[in-house]
């Protein structure tokens, strides 16, 4: 540009015509950004946004500082209004250079009217150009702020859902209240969905793995996953295969304003997925779900009916468990429950009668064998540790 004497002298010239120029920026920008007409079209805001632009142009101009931007923070600020009326940062800039254009053959008029030598008006050009560069940078800058927030909000808002919807606090969730955070969130409300539990591992690498459009969340220690329309056509299968190799528990499919309920038997349904190669379905699970929900009542099963059996050696007793495993699963007969056990007929006949000498009539009654099928059932539940501890010994 040149020197200070003839920048000040351009400044003193097109000052007085900042109003003529914000009025012909205006025009040509409605006129080249068609939806510039419904959103600025006789709007006070965006002329005098306008004229700030132009002024800031000129107090720049005037000074030589090049680096600087008045008005940084206004552009800034337009920016972030712009994503906040869902607007798109193209048009916006679009219309910048359509500003500077209308700016710059407005200047040269003026310029060349008052007797400006074209060299400067040419050294103006390039000096508006810059300038709106600027602006955009400062536009783009505001809207990536705006987006980022917006990012972190929604996250926000998402993981206060997950909360929300699996909290098990006994009072329950009105449908108003489910579907306003979830507007919140910005996550549409399926008429129905299923809650996941898991705990090590990572938010970010289930919830790639999942449906895109599952909620997932960490709340108090334990990792959730709400998955909506959860029998929609192949949606469990899509959850089977993303939660392969991950120690999870699956509820069943409930309607939205029960999630905590699918919530509930996830976190049982987790209690039983120790060393299973994917997750454990509670609708799959529902008499091991059942055994769980009172650890108490299952021991005292497992102490009532297996108990005379601590009168056998170790070795045999744990021969015993399982050949009475195999024999109600075969429903007493002989011959399978050999082949299962790769052992001889005569020994299943001989360590049955065994267990009837011990368990006395319980083998010939269906209620019997009911009571026997459930204390196994429970005795492998405890077998790794909590929630409750196999009896060591019989009932007394």
């Amino acid at each position: 540009m040149e020197s200070h004497e003839v920048r000040t002298a351009i400044v003193g010239v097109l000052r007085p015509t900042i109003g003529r120029l914000t009025d012909e920026v205006l025009a040509s920008v409605v006129e080249a950004v068609p939806p510039f007409e419904e959103w600025w079209g006789g709007s006070f805001d965006v002329r005098d946004g306008v004229e700030q632009g132009i002024r800031g142009f000129l107090e720049r101009l005037e000074s030589g500082a090049e680096d600087r931007l008045p008005g940084h923070d206004v552009f800034f600020d337009f920016g972030r209004g712009e994503l906040r009326a869902g607007r798109s940062v193209g048009s916006v800039l679009a219309a910048y250079r359509v500003a500077a254009q209308a700016a710059w053959r407005g200047m040269a008029d003026t310029g060349h009217d008052a007797g400006i030598e074209p060299r400067a008006l040419y050294g103006l050009a390039d000096a508006i150009f810059a300038y709106i560069d600027q602006l955009c940078a400062a536009t783009v800058e505001g809207y990536a702020y705006e987006q980022s927030m917006a990012a972190v909000e929604r996250v926000d808002a998402r993981r206060r859902l997950v909360e929300l919807a699996v909290r098990q606090d006994g009072r329950g969730l009105s449908a108003p209240e489910l579907a306003g955070a979830a507007a919140d969130a910005g996550w549409r409300l399926p008429a129905r969905l299923a809650v996941v539990a898991f705990r090590d591992e990572r938010v970010a690498r289930v919830a790639s793995r999942l449906p895109p459009d599952a909620l997932v969340a960490r709340v108090d220690g334990t990792g959730w996953a709400i998955v909506g329309d959860p029998d929609g056509p192949g949606r469990r299968a899509t959850v089977q295969q993303g939660l392969t190799g991950v120690r999870a528990g699956v509820g069943p499919a409930v309607a939205a304003v029960a999630a905590a309920e699918s919530a509930r038997l996830a976190e049982r349904s987790l209690a039983l997925a120790l060393g299973a190669p994917g997750p454990v379905w509670a609708d799959d699970r529902r008499v091991d779900l059942l055994l769980l929900g009172d650890p108490g009542v299952a021991q005292g099963l497992v102490d009532d009916i297996l108990g005379p059996l601590a009168l056998a050696p170790d070795a045999t007793r744990e021969r015993l468990v399982e050949t009475l495993g195999a024999w109600l699963e075969h429903q007493g007969e002989v011959r399978p429950t050999a082949q299962q056990l790769h052992v001889h007929t005569q020994t299943v006949r001989y360590r049955v009668a065994q267990l009837r000498e011990l368990l006395g009539d319980r083998m010939g009654t269906a209620e019997g064998r009911l009571e026997l099928e459930l204390a196994l059932r429970a005795r492998s539940l405890a077998a790794p540790g909590p929630p409750f501890t196999p009896a060591s010994g019989p009932a007394t």
